[in-house]
């Protein structure tokens, strides 16, 4: 049996959720589940990565920043939209708020990485991960981290410094701490899907390497995995079917991931051919007829996480 975790962010993520402004948050923690909006097309590939089959049993892990509290509404909104999962982690902001832990509220670092390493305890190597976020927060950089984590690159001297530098409290850091010594070493997570919401630039994400997978759609990332042979082409062709996506935009899909290098000419021809007679099939063809291989193959890279994380603190919010 082969087992697969994938592990989604909500806001931003799979909710369209405005937490830019107050108004944006009071709004989000009021409304009920039949107001709440989710982001195109991640209810249709939710759906269908949660899908079992012969040999299949997949992990739906659900991690987010959103407090305890509005656990009853989400779990509604996930059932109306007909989504099944395995796991679901939410923020106590208010522990943090009664203990005056203020700088909790918006760490996301001491919040996600212990939660996401303790998540993996007694996970053989053979068991694999696809994680999905946004542009939003620093989801492409945690997640980044806990790939190098998992797979030994990562030591806890390292981890401690870099957590700290991001603002993790220390019980923070002593959690992630002891979650990585309970770790068996593996190669763990093959891809992290991250949505661009806020106009953030693929090209920005470049210093994180080739694992990181900026879309600007999430079937962009169904494409991409449906190429690779981790979705199913008829469950492509029912996240296409269940959104608006016209033969342009999966064009530019298609061409975007060929350009890029993350899916190879072949793969997507051997494709095209299992989607016939669906008309994606027609489209993947001509993308790969009239787009380029890249000039030079992303390679993996070894990564200064505690530098990436000082120039995560210091941008622009």
């Amino acid at each position: 049996m082969t087992v697969r975790v994938y592990r989604w962010d909500l806001d931003k993520t799979y909710l369209d959720t405005d937490f830019e402004s107050m108004r944006g948050l009071l709004r989000s923690a009021v409304e009920p589940a039949r107001n709440k909006k989710a982001i195109p097309g991640a209810t249709s590939l939710l759906r269908e990565l949660a899908r079992e089959r012969p040999g299949w049993r997949p992990r739906i892990v659900l991690l987010s920043g959103s407090p305890t509290q509005m656990r009853g509404v989400l779990e509604q909104k996930l059932r109306m939209d007909g989504i099944r999962w395995d796991e679901f982690t939410l923020k106590d902001t208010l522990a943090s708020l009664k203990k005056g832990r203020f700088r909790a509220i918006k760490d996301q670092f001491g919040f996600k990485l212990p939660r996401l390493l303790e998540g993996r305890i007694g996970m053989g190597p053979a068991v694999r991960e696809i994680l999905f976020g946004d542009d939003a927060e620093a989801d492409a950089l945690i997640y980044s981290v806990y790939a190098d984590v998992v797979a030994g690159r990562v030591a806890a001297v390292e981890l401690s410094r870099l957590m700290e530098a991001a603002g993790a409290y220390p019980d923070a850091i002593v959690a992630a701490l002891a979650a990585q010594r309970q770790l068996s070493r593996a190669e763990a997570v093959d891809r992290i899907f991250i949505r661009l919401d806020r106009g953030v630039e693929r090209w920005s994400f470049a210093t994180l390497g080739p694992r990181v997978v900026p879309v600007q759609t999430w079937f962009e990332a169904a494409l991409a995995m449906a190429a690779s042979g981790e979705l199913q082409p008829d469950a492509l062709a029912r996240v296409h079917d269940a959104g608006t996506h016209s033969a342009v935009e999966v064009a530019e899909a298609a061409a975007s991931l060929l350009r890029r290098g993350l899916v190879d000419h072949d793969a997507f021809k051997a494709l095209a051919g299992e989607l016939d007679p669906h008309p994606l099939a027609a489209t993947v063809r001509r993308s790969v007829d009239q787009t380029s291989p890249p000039l030079t193959q992303r390679t993996a890279m070894c990564l200064d996480y505690l530098e990436l994380v000082r120039s995560w603190k210091s941008r622009p919010r």
